[in-house]
Formats: C-alpha cells, structure tokens, sequence
C-alpha cells in the first residue's frame, strides 16, 4: 500500500481531503492548507489531483451556499417588508388573517432552502470522502476539464 510523506496510506489521505470540508466554516481554509501541502510536499499526482479537487469542490459548495443564502435573505427581506406593509396598511387588503399564514409559510419556504443547501454542503464532501477511501473516483465533468487541462 502507497503512503504519503505523513505516513498514513493514500486512500486514507484523500478521503480525509474530503472529510476536511465537512468541517463547517473553516473546512474550506483547512482543505485550502491540506492542498497546499499536498502540493508542495507530496510526489503522487493522483494525491495532487485528488486535493485540487476537494478544494475546487468545497469552494464550490461554499460559493452556492453563500448565493443562496443571500438571496434567501433577500427574499425573507422583501416578505417581512411586505408583512409590515400590511400590518399598518389594513385598508389595503381587508383579509389579513389569511395573509399573516401566508407570509408565515412564505417566510418558512427560505429557511427550509437554506437548510437543505447546508445538509448538502457536509453529505457531498462525506459520500465523496468514502468514496475517494475505496479508491472510486466520482467524475464531475466541469472540474475533470480542469484538472485534465493543469496536470
């Protein structure tokens, strides 16, 4: 079994560059200094490649959740602003206990999307963890091209 200049096998090692990113708010700068290191230090090109892509992967992830969390905010912004319109504006529109569940479930629907991008950004560095572990290469197009085109 290969090992890397750490001492641990190959397999292990790229799984933990994926596990890495599960972290939370600070896996994107360890998987950034786990890379780093990679590159710098260690001679397999396939442990290389393996670590470019885990960081192209969790900066990926963080970016789209980034995005939509600002636009769910945005959105939660506008509802809570149309709510209050109402609130103080009842001639406008007579109904307004229909409209108070209304903005409620509309308020809950970005908070749901949130939360679901959230549990997506620590299962695919997870899956793709094991997955790198028993040496089975998960292929995404976008980032291959990439990798294909620098090593």
């Amino acid at each position: 079994m290969e090992k890397s200049k750490l001492g641990i096998s190959l397999n292990l090692f790229t799984a933990l560059l994926y596990f890495l990113g599960a972290i939370g708010s600070w896996g994107l700068l360890v998987v950034a200094i786990a890379t780093g290191y990679v590159l710098y230090f260690e001679e397999s090109n396939k442990l290389k490649r393996t670590a470019v892509k885990s960081l192209i992967l969790i900066v990926f992830l963080v970016l789209l959740t980034t995005i939509i969390t600002w636009v769910t905010s945005l959105f939660s912004i506008v509802l809570a602003t149309l709510s209050n319109y109402n609130m103080y504006n009842t001639y406008v529109i007579n109904n307004n206990f229909s409209l108070t569940y209304l903005y409620q479930l509309l308020q809950f629907i970005p908070q749901f999307i949130e939360f679901i991008m959230r549990i997506i950004s620590v299962l695919i560095p997870i899956i793709f963890g094991f997955r790198a572990y028993k040496k089975i290469d998960i292929k995404i197009k976008w980032i291959d091209k990439i990798l294909d085109k620098h090593f």
